[in-house]
């Protein structure tokens, strides 16, 4: 029973899709509940566009836009996955990407340069694996030519 609903959740696309979405939010609010106040923001966060959004007085509209971006985009990279082995692989990069911007929000409790980079290594990895597997797609999966 447990497992029949971890795989209908596995296999909806469109519910795999929300995980990036709530890892978004969960990350910026740690991130201004954890900062003190906005110049430290200002001063330290890693993304330029969090910082321009901020300078600008525009963060709710960026994060809207973010959000939707995140869901749209982690749709339609799942839909053309889906049924192919390499759906896995989006589903782990969705994981990978949702779990660095949790720790990321994090970060501004923890403060600790170890730590931010443990962050960055973890953006790393999901950038590597998603070079990985679209190479390895590109050596095996081979679509004849037609003239």
């Amino acid at each position: 029973m447990k497992s029949e609903l971890i795989r209908k959740f596995y296999y909806n696309y469109k519910i795999v899709a929300l995980i990036p979405v709530f890892a978004v939010i969960i990350d910026y609010s740690l991130t201004f509940f954890f900062a003190g106040d906005t110049s430290m923001i200002l001063s330290w966060e890693a993304s330029p566009f969090v910082r321009f959004a901020l300078a600008h007085d525009i963060m709710a509209a960026y994060l809207t836009a973010i959000v939707v971006f995140y869901y749209v985009s982690s749709c339609v990279v799942l839909k053309v996955l889906y049924g192919t082995g390499y759906y896995r692989f989006g589903v782990l990069l969705i994981a990978i990407l949702s779990a660095t911007h949790v720790i990321g929000g994090m970060s501004w409790y923890f403060r600790s340069a170890f730590y931010s980079d443990g962050v960055f290594v973890m953006s790393l990895m999901s950038i590597i694996i998603a070079f990985v597997v679209f190479g390895f797609s590109l050596l095996h999966e081979r679509v004849p030519a037609r003239f």
